[in-house]
């Protein structure tokens, strides 16, 4: 359970409250026009974007865990989890997600993928804040 469950979970609920929340900050500094928890419909699906994004990256959490293999007994890897989130989320969003709702990557990029490595690293860093407090510390001894 604590394989696929608890990483799902936790990349979830840092989406709500770390990559959302470093959406409302960016946009509070004027850096971004989008204030974070969109409900502007997700195509194709037509929930929430930001439903649509949670879920999204509770998937992704999946694998982040797995690679940067979080354990209780382990030490946190607190700078892959941040490089994880920032670069391979940024990436798939710009050149997978996107396109297959019909938005292409064009003209200057550096604004759209810096906003979305510091939303998808704060995002990345929540996910192993949550993926810890939620592992205990006897999981292996079962």
């Amino acid at each position: 359970m604590q394989k696929i469950i608890l990483p799902f979970l936790s990349g979830f609920l840092a989406a709500l409250f770390f990559h959302e929340a470093a959406l409302a900050l960016l946009h509070a500094a004027s850096v971004i026009d989008a204030a974070g928890f969109s409900t502007q419909p997700f195509a194709p699906l037509g929930i929430p974007e930001f439903v649509a994004n949670a879920l999204m990256s509770a998937c992704w959490a999946i694998p982040m865990a797995w690679l940067l293999r979080v354990a209780p007994q382990r030490p946190a890897p607190w700078i892959g989890a941040l490089v994880f989130g920032g670069i391979v989320l940024t990436v798939a969003r710009v050149f997978a997600i996107d396109p297959l709702r019909g938005i292409w990557p064009g003209g200057n990029m550096l604004p759209p993928l810096t906003v979305g490595f510091a939303a998808n690293a704060a995002w990345g860093w929540g996910s192993l804040v949550f993926m810890r407090a939620f592992m205990s510390d006897d999981a292996g001894d079962d």
